[in-house]
């Protein structure tokens, strides 16, 4: 979820080769038709990631510092980021926030940037069970091998954990207090980090010799 306090910045401008954004100051999303157009780099050596939608608030409107590596990455193919119709609708609803009517945001152009810089996924089979209870009634027999997915006290943040855990993500970039209290029991169940975008940066980002643990 969207944190409430926002940082105070200039709108981020689009990098050179940014496709022109859709018309509409408030477009319907086809998922269907972005994700055959997507043209993200998803190489075998990116680094599979989901990005909160706090995240991609920093990358879209506020340019911010601990985020623009983030953005460098995707742009370059370093990156890639996982997103699917859920969150993709979260963001589109949170860009709507009247507190973003200050920064003159292009909406349709912030979407068309999401699109162009994460890999759309099909809308989500049967999640894993939820720790405490099941998912649906479709989750009611799990395969033996899956763990159970931790609850987040957040309920609006279930859906970056099940899209991590069925993308195969390796990290999970967020701001979120809920999701980062849950960091090591995720990373030991599903083999996926949940961190803070600078420490993200720092230990996935950074050149190997400054990441964190390295000798100097």
């Amino acid at each position: 979820m969207l944190a409430p306090d926002l940082p105070s910045a200039a709108p981020a401008a689009p990098l050179p080769g940014s496709p022109a954004a859709p018309s509409g100051a408030n477009p319907v999303i086809d998922t269907a038709a972005a994700s055959a157009s997507t043209t993200a780099s998803t190489t075998a050596s990116a680094l599979l990631t989901v990005l909160d939608s706090n995240v991609w608030i920093d990358i879209l409107v506020f340019d911010d510092p601990d985020s623009r590596p983030i953005r460098t990455a995707l742009e370059t193919g370093t990156l890639a980021a996982v997103i699917d119709p859920a969150c993709l609708y979260e963001l589109d609803r949170v860009l709507d926030y009247p507190q973003f009517a200050r920064f003159a945001l292009d909406k349709a152009a912030a979407l068309a940037t999401t699109l162009r810089l994460a890999c759309l996924l099909d809308a989500a089979p049967p999640a894993p069970p939820i720790d405490g209870g099941m998912a649906g009634a479709a989750a009611a027999m799990p395969l033996p091998s899956t763990p159970p997915l931790p609850r987040c006290s957040d309920r609006d943040d279930q859906k970056f954990l099940e899209l991590a855990a069925r993308s195969g993500a390796r990290w999970l970039v967020t701001k979120d207090k809920a999701l980062l209290k849950l960091a090591r029991r995720f990373t030991r169940d599903f083999a996926c980090r949940i961190d803070r975008p600078g420490d993200f940066v720092a230990a996935a980002l950074s050149p190997p010799e400054a990441r964190p643990g390295q000798p100097d």
